[in-house]
């Protein structure tokens, strides 16, 4: 019976032309019961591994784990971390091969995080840093506590920080960092492909020895973590006291083979990406960058991106030029910059939080993509089907939320919502079809 009702429901979608939209009945369940809160969860994630397990990310250093719709007592990872502003565990990454037999990396994950304030530290602030961990066989429900530090990123402040991992499609890392916290991007770090001091000099990329170095910041980098052990080299900026290096550099990054350059940059011109993602059928990476003085954004960087990019902080903020009125409309078209598929001015809210493609079982929702603003913590939609996915405006599904702080997407494809107040949520649509069976 569910075959014939799945297969029903696709003509269905095929016949009115496949627009992707929620239900009129769509809702948020709260999981795993209407009693369990977390502390500021950031992110919901889950390994490929056949386990439909949930891990819910809690900013202040902690990983749980929902297993059979059940909260462990006993916590996936601890981890040590600060958390002034916007720092503290900020992302986790499953390796594609986690939890599969036979499989080399199979018991690997990566989280990104804030290292604890007594640390060594590259900048005037603590290191934003990935590290890698293991789980052992014999209880994959808690990690080693001991971890790698892969990835170093020197920072100046506590917020802006990016902080979202994700494994591509390609096998590689990526890694969302923010501009530095500095309000208008004083100094040009987004921009700057190279070593840059904090100089309040747009311009003064590569060429300023004097003071510390940050760089990475602002970016959306690539790293392959499987092929590790190897020489640290000049463009490797990342592993800045880190050796043997603990990644390599993606043969095809667009600043491999050129002096001068971190190589692990994949694309440029971020203000704060505090939440991407991948569209698990194209493998789209779609980004939430967090604006500024007037608008939020979302932008899409197609899946057979060669990298590159630059998406336009903080020559634009949104569609517009960020110049002193903060009313110009020349981005992207005197930059050459990404445009966003989506934007929406701070009457609407004041910082976006970047979701998923939805691809699960219901045939009708399939290419909806589902946002909110941690402000509002409204819960958005769009279609993405078409190259400006807010072409008829924001779309609304009048499900209030507290406010969000992430998303995550499980093993079929459903969407969780994180709210800063403690709750997870799980989309549910409640279709009914004529024939009186639920899909």
């Amino acid at each position: 019976m569910r075959t014939h009702v799945l297969v029903a429901a696709t003509l269905a979608a095929l016949a009115f032309g496949a627009s992707a939209a929620p239900p009129a009945d769509l809702a948020l369940v709260r999981i795993p019961d209407s009693t369990t809160t977390f502390s500021e969860p950031v992110a919901v994630r889950a390994p490929k591994d056949g386990s439909n397990r949930l891990f819910v990310v809690q900013k202040g250093g902690v990983i749980r784990v929902i297993k059979n719709n059940v909260l462990l007592a006993t916590p996936f990872l601890t981890k040590s971390v600060t958390t002034t502003s916007e720092s503290g565990l900020l992302g986790l990454a499953f390796h594609p091969n986690f939890g599969k037999a036979g499989l080399p990396h199979n018991n690997e994950f990566y989280i990104f995080y804030t290292r604890p304030s007594g640390d060594p530290r590259l900048g005037s602030q603590p290191d934003q840093v990935v590290a890698r961990h293991t789980v052992s066989p014999s209880n994959p429900d808690v990690a080693n506590p001991t971890g790698t530090i892969v990835l170093r990123i020197p920072d100046l402040a506590g917020n802006h920080n990016g902080g979202d991992i994700h494994f591509g499609a390609d096998g590689y890392l990526y890694i969302s960092s923010g501009d530095g916290g500095p309000q208008s991007n004083p100094h040009g770090f987004a921009e700057c492909l190279w070593l840059k001091p904090a100089d309040n000099n747009k311009n003064s990329c590569g060429t300023n020895p004097s003071g510390t170095q940050y760089y990475l910041l602002g970016k959306m980098l690539r790293i392959d973590v499987d092929n590790r052990g190897g020489a640290v080299t000049s463009d490797m900026c990342g592993s800045n006291g880190i050796s043997p290096a603990e990644y390599s550099i993606p043969g095809a990054n667009p600043h491999t083979g050129t002096s001068n350059t971190c190589d692990e940059i994949w694309s440029r011109g971020f203000r704060n990406p505090w939440r991407f993602s991948f569209d698990r059928a194209d493998n789209r990476m779609i980004i939430g960058d967090v604006g500024q003085n007037t608008y939020e954004e979302v932008t899409v960087e197609p899946g057979n991106s060669t990298g590159g990019s630059d998406h336009g902080w903080s020559r634009c903020e949104g569609r517009h030029y960020d110049d002193a009125s903060g009313t110009g409309t020349t981005c992207p078209a005197t930059t050459s910059t990404v445009a966003p598929v989506i934007e929406y001015s701070h009457s609407f809210g004041c910082a976006v939080v970047g979701g998923f493609v939805y691809r699960g079982p219901l045939p009708s929702m399939r290419g909806t993509y589902f946002y909110s603003d941690s402000c509002t913590g409204t819960l958005w939609w769009a279609d993405t089907t078409g190259a400006t996915w807010d072409s008829g405006g924001l779309n609304n599904t009048g499900l209030g939320s507290g406010g969000v702080y992430g998303f995550g997407e499980d093993e079929n494809g459903e969407i969780y919502v994180a709210e800063g107040g403690g709750e997870i949520h799980r989309l549910a649509p409640n279709t009914i079809f004529t024939d009186g069976f639920e899909d």
